[in-house]
């Protein structure tokens, strides 16, 4: 039995559309799985390049005219992309998934094969191709991801009202925690006053951790409200010079004799609030002074370094004690404490406070740091001139 007859057969009993070109893209086997799928009878296919017409209708006068007028290859690939050429060239084979429009109700997902053919000799003569019907697949693949997006964007919205939630809370809670301490302390005064020249060495004891504990639990009330105000309040965005902020914020400070502080120069100008700015700083520059009993000298440096296009990173470098990579995370968490209270004072809310502040102006913070080694925090802000799409 001759060599094509032998391919018509085994092609008419294929129940996937199928059908063989030649090198010039002429069909010269179409199958009955093929009539079915694109609606050509074999009679109206074989001999010709209508392949492409049978996928894609508003093309058909155009790619007709193509084919009739002999056109050339690269013309034929421009139109109607590489998978004219690939069909043919790709050595293995070629697949894709692609959507046709045209075909079926409400188009229809096609699963495309192609292979090239090769004659007694090893030269090319063809390819085989296929079409496998994947619609069902791609549009339950749809229903999933349109289903997961649902789930999310409700997700984000339950998130977003349960840190709004949260975030009234504690500004409520610390805020109405003030007039109680506030009394607490006037009160432990006005005791001091009245019996100070009789309390003796444990009384005076008592009365000084009092104070201790009042001077904690005010701190704590005011990083909290800190920490409530930067979910609650307007963020307005300003072309900063970092540099500039910075040396007014140092000079603002009480910067102990003993302490080296370095401000690098040229700063790249950056978009940011002005007040969360000035609150991210000085935390960071508050706990570069305080985890710091360095015997050589106390360094703080404040510098910048490029980051991805659009943004930078600015940093506060110090040679302190450093963080075990271990709690690296750990310690942008709320009321997350690596010390005692006597050991290094402090509320946990401080670098709480500089990561909340850095997303609230699309930016965010990283660390690098070892034990004993010092600590670096970098804060990547958008450059200023790249800025305008975060803020429409």
């Amino acid at each position: 039995m001759p060599e094509a007859r032998k391919l018509y057969e085994i092609l008419q009993g294929m129940p996937i559309p199928t059908f063989v070109i030649d090198q010039r893209h002429m069909i010269t086997h179409w199958n009955v799985a093929c009539e079915h799928a694109l609606g050509f009878s074999a009679q109206e296919m074989i001999g010709t390049s209508r392949q492409w017409e049978a996928f894609y209708a508003d093309e058909r006068p155009v790619l007709a005219d193509l084919v009739l007028a002999n056109a050339p290859e690269e013309l034929l690939v421009r139109h109607y992309g590489e998978r004219w050429r690939k069909s043919l060239h790709v050595e293995g084979g070629y697949e894709a998934e692609d959507f046709f429009p045209d075909i079926g109700e409400g188009g229809t997902w096609y699963f495309f094969t192609a292979a090239p053919l090769r004659n007694a000799q090893g030269q090319l003569s063809g390819a085989i191709e296929t079409l496998q019907d994947i619609t069902d697949r791609k549009r339950a693949e749809q229903r999933d991801h349109d289903l997961l997006e649902e789930l999310v964007r409700q997700r984000t919205i339950e998130l977003t009202e349960v840190n709004e939630e949260l975030t009234q809370y504690a500004f409520v809670v610390s805020h109405d925690l003030r007039s109680p301490l506030r009394a607490i302390r006037n009160y432990a005064d006005f005791l001091l006053e009245e019996l100070g020249a009789s309390l003796n060495n444990d009384q005076q004891q008592y009365f000084s951790g009092l104070k201790s504990a009042l001077n904690h639990g005010e701190e704590l009330v005011r990083d909290l409200l800190d920490f409530s105000h930067i979910g609650r309040r307007e963020i307005v965005s300003q072309r900063i010079d970092p540099g500039l902020l910075l040396m007014e914020l140092v000079h603002s400070k009480s910067i102990p004799p003993d302490v080296e502080l370095v401000l690098q120069d040229g700063w790249p100008l950056v978009a940011a609030d002005r007040t969360l700015f000035e609150q991210i700083f000085r935390n960071l520059i508050s706990n570069a002074l305080k985890f710091n009993r360095s015997t050589v000298g106390r360094r703080v440096e404040l510098g910048w370094q490029p980051a991805s296009e659009g943004w930078c990173e600015l940093f506060v470098r110090d040679n302190g004690i450093g963080i075990d990579p271990r709690y690296h995370e750990q310690v942008f968490r709320m009321l997350q404490r690596l010390h005692t209270q006597k050991e290094f004072e402090g509320t946990g809310i401080g670098l709480a406070i500089v990561r909340k502040a850095a997303h609230r102006m699309h930016g965010s913070v990283r660390l690098e740091s070892m034990p004993g080694d010092g600590c670096t925090v970098f804060v990547q802000l958008p450059l200023w001139e790249h800025s305008e799409e975060l803020y429409v």
